[in-house]
């Protein structure tokens, strides 16, 4: 062997010790909370950098903390199902709230394990809202003016037809996806929330798209406010984007016969409605939209009030304020202080605006979601407002019936339900799978 000479072994030495010992010294790991002390499209200026650092000091330990203590929630087996599942949701192509549903249901908490996951979620949810309330409070006007909204679905998927109007009314607008098929394609009509005082058309990306290839043609509808016109405003505005889009079958190749409503809160409730409300069908109208029917093949809803009488809702929560909720008060211009002494007319529009009022065995099947655990603590009307008791309510009545009703809370599906992802719920109550 050819031996390398002392003084060039040297050098060598000398050049790569640098690399050495680069390699050698450890790596900075990325800053797991990195994401809570920026805002989308700001770049913070030097002179508010060290503002932001300081948060930074004083917020990361309690985000650290909270991330602790809710790892210590799982199991090891609980984690390594975890991240099975989150592997085998994403390569199914499932994102949002059907991936969540998908590894929750694969982790199977125990009802203690829902509640610390519960307190945790709010602990880290008032952390996160306080970091964001400060750092909006360093911005200049000008930066204010700069925070980019979030990217809505209508731009990443432009829509076969937007913005068009199914009603006098300016709110009265949807966007429709058709799928492309050679035969009358299914319809699921998704419902905004935001308190029947806010929102705007829109649809879950993830869910719009296995629509879409799966043959599932889509239309995102709003409706009028409650502050422009009260109950039940709203809810008839709904059934007519329905009747319109049915009125229009034959020229975007949908089929009348198989229609289903999606919704968050507020439009999780209407969604409902229209699932459990008798026919509108009105034939003799001289408006051919109206003649047409509103009636569903299925509900698939997420965080739904099952009745908006407040009556029902002070039984359901003896112990909250949870009737006493603004936005019901706004929605059926009523003082709910003085919930015993109304008239009996509003009495009658309460039920009239409520799922569970008008549920009976003819009614189509139901699936419903909520974040929180079914014995959640009640800690404010918001949190009770979006209850899962709502739904265990609708799943004992609709049990009683026979008809199939699928509850998940914090993950876990309630009764004897089998738990089954959004799109295989629909393709299943629209007869798409064998």
């Amino acid at each position: 062997m050819r031996q390398i000479p002392a003084t060039t072994f040297a050098l060598l030495v000398v050049i790569c010790s640098p690399l050495v010992a680069q390699d050698n010294q450890p790596r900075q790991r990325p800053d797991p909370f990195q994401q809570f002390f920026t805002l989308p499209g700001i770049e913070f200026s030097k002179e508010q950098q060290p503002k932001v650092e300081e948060l930074r000091k004083e917020f990361a330990p309690k985000l650290a903390d909270n991330q602790n203590k809710w790892n210590a929630v799982f199991t090891q087996e609980q984690l390594q199902a975890r991240r099975e599942a989150q592997q085998k949701a994403r390569d199914a192509g499932k994102q949002g709230q059907e991936l969540r549903d998908a590894v929750d249901a694969a982790v199977k908490l125990t009802d203690q394990q829902q509640k610390q996951r519960a307190a945790l979620q709010e602990e880290r949810n008032k952390l996160t809202a306080e970091i964001r309330t400060r750092l909006t409070a360093l911005l200049t006007d000008e930066q204010r003016a700069r925070i980019r909204q979030p990217q809505r679905v209508q731009d990443q998927f432009p829509p076969t037809h937007a913005d068009v109007k199914y009603g006098k009314h300016d709110r009265n607008v949807m966007d429709v996806w058709l799928a492309k098929s050679d035969k009358p394609t299914p319809v699921l009509v998704s419902i905004h929330g935001g308190g029947f005082q806010g929102g705007n058309k829109s649809v879950d990306a993830g869910l719009l798209r296995q629509c879409l290839d799966s043959g599932i043609s889509v239309a995102a509808i709003t409706y009028r406010f409650s502050s422009q016109a009260i109950a039940p405003a709203s809810f008839t505005d709904s059934a007519r984007a329905v009747q319109y889009l049915r009125h229009n079958a034959k020229e975007w190749n949908i089929d009348p016969q198989r229609f289903a409503a999606t919704g968050g809160s507020a439009g999780a409730g209407i969604s409902l409605w229209l699932g459990f409300h008798d026919d509108l069908a009105d034939p003799d109208n001289q408006d051919p939209v109206l003649r047409q029917s509103t009636r569903l093949t299925c509900t698939m809803v997420t965080a739904g009030q099952t009745s908006y009488d407040p009556r029902f809702i002070r039984q359901l929560f003896p112990d909250s304020d949870t009737y006493k909720h603004p936005a019901l008060a706004r929605l059926f211009d009523v003082d709910l202080g003085k919930l015993d002494d109304l008239s009996e007319e509003k009495y009658r529009l309460f039920e009239e605006c409520s799922p569970l009022h008008h549920l009976t065995k003819d009614d189509v099947p139901a699936m419903l979601s909520y974040g929180g655990s079914l014995d959640q603590e009640v800690t404010n009307v918001n949190v009770g407002i979006h209850h899962a008791r709502f739904g265990k309510a609708l799943k004992d009545k609709m049990d009683e019936l026979g008809i199939r009703c699928i509850v998940s809370a914090g993950g876990r599906v309630l009764g004897d339900g089998d738990h089954v992802s959004t799109i295989d719920f629909l393709k299943q109550e629209f007869r798409m799978t064998k």
